[in-house]
């Protein structure tokens, strides 16, 4: 049996199931960065994306998941690695169940953050605490020129 196209569609066809989003938030930091994300994704890598010196760890999120819900899902994002130069926040933002579809780019917010600004001894970072701090977030075409802008302040 040589259909891998079929697992595939199996193992990973639903864009709304945590592990699956998550890695089609980093797929879509290597693509709005114009990278090849590679052959093939290396789950457990001490980071998620390189761009040249500039190193990314990317988390999703989203209030809707794959599951049915009573409600939304409450939005927070794991930080405990700490390696790469800066986190991608990437929230999947629909909130109607009917509407939500991952591959609409115009639904997700975008949020860059250098690790260094993060409070080392916090394991995540809730949604409203993400916006006080870094603002409503950006969207996807909006993404290359933050990362840009990082690694300009790397170079300084």
């Amino acid at each position: 049996m040589k259909d891998l196209d079929a697992f595939l569609r199996w193992n990973s066809g639903h864009l709304l199931e945590n592990r699956t989003r998550g890695a089609y938030a980093e797929w879509l930091v290597h693509r709005a960065l114009g990278l090849d994300p590679g052959g093939h994704r290396v789950e457990w890598a001490e980071v998620d994306v390189t761009d040249g010196a500039i190193t990314l760890e990317v988390k999703s999120a989203a209030y809707l998941q794959a599951w049915e819900q009573e409600g939304l899902s409450v939005i927070s994002f794991p930080i405990e690695q700490r390696v790469a130069t800066a986190y991608v926040f990437c929230l999947l933002a629909e909130q109607d169940p009917e509407l939500v579809d991952p591959q609409d780019l115009r639904q997700w917010r975008f949020w860059v953050v250098p690790t260094g600004k993060l409070h080392g001894e916090r394991k995540s970072i809730g949604l409203q605490p993400l916006i006080r701090a870094y603002g409503e977030g950006m969207s996807y075409e909006e993404l290359p020129g933050r990362i840009e802008a990082l690694r300009q302040s790397e170079l300084q």
